[in-house]
């Protein structure tokens, strides 16, 4: 059964450091989403996904994508209406804690989530 826990709320604007979003139990995966609702003229954002064992010093996530298996820690940027979902590539390097950073944010309304799966 999946569990959706928000980071940012729907209707997001501006660069948004999320709140600490932390996991409940072991759950058997981790999803993480970032989707961008609206857009206006000359659209863009940048987001990274963070761990953090102990929600105080945060780390970038090693992640892969659904487009591609080559693990990155790299910010995504983005500039259309759509939903990034990005997979931890590890399993053995699970944080307990997780956020998102959005930069670079010009004319986009999005929000993020962190999925778990038991």
């Amino acid at each position: 059964m999946a569990q959706i826990r928000n980071a940012h709320p729907a209707g997001a604007t501006g660069n948004v450091t999320s709140p600490a979003v932390t996991l409940d139990g072991d759950p058997d995966v981790i999803a993480l989403n970032f989707v961008i609702e609206a857009i206006g003229s000359t659209p863009t954002v940048t987001f990274v996904w963070q761990g953090s064992i102990d929600g105080t010093t945060w780390f970038p996530l090693l992640y892969v994508t659904d487009s591609a298996d080559t693990a990155a820690t790299t910010a995504i940027t983005k500039t259309a209406v759509g939903a990034t979902p990005i997979w931890p590539s590890n399993n053995q390097r699970r944080y307990r804690f997780y956020r998102c950073v959005t930069s670079a944010n010009t004319n986009v309304t999005y929000h993020s989530d962190l999925i778990e799966y038991d």
